[in-house]
């Protein structure tokens, strides 16, 4: 069931009926290769539309590309792995903000933070460093994504999402109790 050279030259033409028709011949296969590697349905779904949109975005490549099938199974690869570094990535980020000994040096012993904690901490950026968070973290997205989403430099994201976290590490360090009694400063 290999894809013609006729579609592959519409798909870079960016006619919308070959992605279209590439969706209907290719699209259950690459879901279930999705599916299978994710294991989960709505993930698998997500990949599947980045791949498309990709494709759309990209479409000048395909002029290039000899075997479509095989391209578009290894693109589908290299989103599934781009996702699963981004969140591995971010997992650690957060666990280590929320795993922070309670006088503020690293202690792998801590207890983590409840989650509402975190939300609230969250909360308390500023809009700009909680947007990057939330497009990061939530969204999957690179510096460069962001940096086109907000309107900003690619510099800008990156530092805006660097001080969110160092601002969380402070509200989370400050929200912990203290095992060492409070001394009252008296004038």
């Amino acid at each position: 069931m290999s894809v013609g050279k006729a579609l592959t030259q519409a798909l870079a033409a960016g006619d919308p009926a070959a992605f279209a028709a590439l969706y209907d011949r290719l699209g259950p296969r690459l879901y279930a290769t999705a599916h299978t590697l994710t294991g989960s349905a709505a993930e698998a779904e997500d990949i599947v539309q980045d791949l498309f949109v990709e494709l759309a975005t990209h479409r000048h490549r395909l002029n290039e590309v000899n075997d479509l099938e095989a391209y578009l199974f290894t693109s589908l690869r290299h989103i599934v792995s781009r996702r699963w570094r981004r969140r591995d990535v971010h997992r650690r980020a957060l666990e280590k903000l929320a795993t922070e000994h309670r006088d503020g040096s690293p202690d792998a012993h801590a207890s983590p933070v409840p989650d509402e904690e975190l939300a609230r901490a969250i909360a308390h950026l500023p809009e700009a460093q909680r947007e990057v968070l939330a497009l990061k973290i939530d969204g999957g997205l690179t510096f460069a994504e962001i940096a086109r989403v907000t309107g900003t430099s690619l510099n800008t994201a990156a530092s805006r999402y660097r001080y969110a976290l160092s601002q969380l590490r402070q509200l989370l360090t400050a929200a912990q109790p203290t095992s060492r009694p409070s001394r009252t400063i008296t004038s």
